[in-house]
């Protein structure tokens, strides 16, 4: 009798099947988690590394679960995120679905800075349960108001194509600029993609809520 295959059971096949691509199938996984709260003001951030070409640097700070069997326990976490500029980072955005955000790089040994996109290549998540001394300090004082930002304006091509696609697949406005913007504005696509993840049952029930 033949061995049974373990290729699908192997660590390597079980990390690949919970890999999640595209910004729609991100979101609606990141739904099923357990909602957080952070505390803002327990954040540091430190840069172990930086040249012209790359910036290494890590995120400390404190959460609890509002819900669930762990609701109020306080958590401390590392978040390690390797960055590089993105003019320089050429295919790797496109291939590793890297986080593109503004920020202001300063060019090692010219004495000067400029505004560029920053690519964030890789990252790596350590959770434990929080200190003594982290848990006596955490949600001490209220959380910073959010200063507000830009929110990029719809043409009116974008914006009609948003309320037929919220019609025609039921979703709200929120969810179908989502999906396409995903799809970079091709209906079809957009469309595609709709069904296709309504088929597996992969949207999230928050999409529907108008």
């Amino acid at each position: 009798m033949a061995a049974p295959d373990r290729g699908l059971s192997s660590p390597t096949a079980l990390r690949f099947r919970l890999l999640k691509h595209t910004r729609l199938n991100v979101v609606a996984f990141l739904n099923e988690l357990p909602k957080t709260q952070h505390d803002i003001n327990s954040f540091v951030v430190d840069i172990s590394a930086q040249t012209n070409t790359l910036l290494c640097f890590s995120v400390n700070g404190v959460f609890k679960e509002v819900d669930g069997k762990s609701r109020d326990s306080l958590r401390a976490f590392t978040r390690t995120f390797v960055a590089v500029p993105a003019s320089n980072s050429g295919q790797v955005l496109g291939l590793s679905d890297g986080l593109l955000v503004p920020v202001l790089w300063e060019l090692e040994g010219q004495g000067e800075s400029q505004s560029c996109g920053l690519c964030i290549v890789n990252d790596e998540l350590f959770v434990r349960n929080a200190s003594p001394d982290e848990i006596q300090r955490a949600f001490a004082m209220p959380a910073p108001t959010p200063s507000s930002s830009p929110v990029p304006t719809l043409s009116p091509e974008q914006q009609e194509m948003l309320q037929a696609f919220s019609t025609q697949s039921g979703m709200n406005l929120e969810w179908s600029q989502k999906c396409l913007q995903d799809n970079n504005w091709d209906y079809t696509r957009s469309a595609q993609a709709f069904t296709h993840l309504k088929a597996k049952g992969e949207i999230p029930e928050v999409a529907f809520m108008k």
